[in-house]
């Protein structure tokens, strides 16, 4: 009998007690056997998958809250046997509308149950503060300035709400720096950078053309863009999907890529603070194994 451990995140922004109930009595009605942890502080979800995945006790753990749980969770099991399933309960939810895992609990049940899973290749995120994983995307710049400046009790309220109200509010107060990027060690100007594993951002709206979970690359959004005005034209694109034919924007794909910057340029991955540059980023050397409905791989 598979035995499945949840890690579930009360701060989560659409946290649910009545969702989790269900999704448990759908895995138990399954003959799946199941135990549920709650995370009390940031990290708390690392140690806990960590010791899970070490026990050899579960076939999955399934992290029941938003992309920065999920993110957590995954920095304790990568490279394990062990098998992340996503119950989506954060405010965008990015990395299960990416991988097209259910959102409803009879569903998801019901793929943690068929044991079905695709391998992906999350990144890491390096600074001062040590080293961090990331599932879906990091940034430096405005765009993670947008996440610093963004009320975590507003969000839990109003879920991707905050993040626009945080968005107008960063538009008139950072102030645009130029820095140096090496992206696979060639240099290049911007002033935000985007570094994403998947397509999608903020939820629904398309940053690439395609993802790149499952290969040990990165999609690298360079912005060049200076001054307000132009900043705002780049986001109006990034929400109308139309980021690849803005002026003053380049997609790359890439590796490594690093702000060696000590300006204190804004840093974020997966809708979470990671403080500021200096920083490097690469592609984790183990991969994860994420239930969703695609054939075993």
């Amino acid at each position: 009998m598979k035995h499945v451990i949840i890690i579930t995140n009360p701060t989560a922004g659409h946290h649910s007690r009545s969702r989790i109930s269900r999704f448990i009595r759908h895995l138990e009605q399954a003959g799946l056997r199941t135990t549920i942890v709650r995370t009390h502080y940031p990290g708390h979800a690392t140690l806990l998958a960590r010791n899970a995945a070490e026990s050899g006790t579960y076939s999955h753990i399934v992290a029941a809250g938003g992309d920065g749980t999920i993110a957590e969770v995954s920095a304790g099991m990568i490279g394990t046997s062990a098998i992340l399933g996503i119950l989506p309960l954060g405010s965008a939810n990015v990395l299960a509308q990416e991988l097209r895992i259910p959102f409803k609990e009879f569903r998801n049940a019901t793929l943690i149950h068929s044991g079905h899973f695709t391998t992906i290749w999350p990144g890491y995120l390096h600074t001062n503060a040590g080293s961090q994983l990331f599932v879906q995307m990091a940034s430096i710049g405005f765009d993670a300035h947008i996440v610093h400046g963004t009320s975590t009790r507003l969000k839990s309220w109003v879920g991707r709400a905050a993040y626009a109200a945080s968005t107008l509010s960063s538009l008139f107060r950072y102030e645009l720096t130029e820095f140096t990027a090496l992206i696979d060690d060639i240099p290049y100007q911007a002033t935000t950078i985007i570094v994403s594993k998947g397509s999608l951002y903020a939820g629904k709206y398309k940053l690439t053309r395609h993802s790149a979970h499952e290969e040990k690359a990165f999609s690298v959004i360079l912005f060049e863009t200076s001054g307000r005005l132009a900043l705002a034209r780049t986001i109006l694109s990034l929400f109308l999907g139309r980021i690849g034919k803005q002026k003053g924007a380049r997609t790359l794909t890439a590796a490594t890529v690093q702000v060696p910057s000590h300006a204190a340029i804004p840093i974020q991955s997966d809708g979470d603070r990671k403080g500021f540059s200096p920083v490097h980023l690469d592609i984790a050397a183990c991969p994860l194994r994420v239930a969703t409905g695609r054939t075993p791989s």
